[in-house]
């Protein structure tokens, strides 16, 4: 019997525990006054949060590596560009919106 190696997405994975993450928060925060509570969803949130970015350095260290196999360097350098600003704003908005009260 052979076993099969399974790849894992990583970002179907971060999406999903930013869902459940959230949905979590969302049901249970509503209704309870406890600290321990808040305190072990924004903790939970941290660490998340934390592991989306290494994901995200991962993936990008990986793609700037391989600008010199690409056949058409411009376009790729280009849309890893557009590619690479967006995250980094997406990942800004995340720790504003955590920071800042509202």
């Amino acid at each position: 019997m052979r076993l099969r190696h399974i790849k894992i997405k990583y970002g179907l994975v971060l999406f999903l525990g930013w869902a459940l993450i959230l949905g979590t928060a969302a049901f249970t925060l509503r209704c309870t006054d406890s600290n321990v509570i808040v305190f072990a969803i924004t903790g939970l949130m941290l660490v998340w949060l934390a592991l989306s970015v290494a994901a995200l350095f991962s993936h990008f260290f990986r793609a700037w590596r391989r600008v010199s196999a690409v056949p058409n360097k411009t376009a790729y350098i280009a849309w890893l560009s557009i590619e690479s600003a967006f995250a980094l704003v997406a990942v800004a908005g995340i720790v504003w919106f955590l920071v800042t009260r509202s």
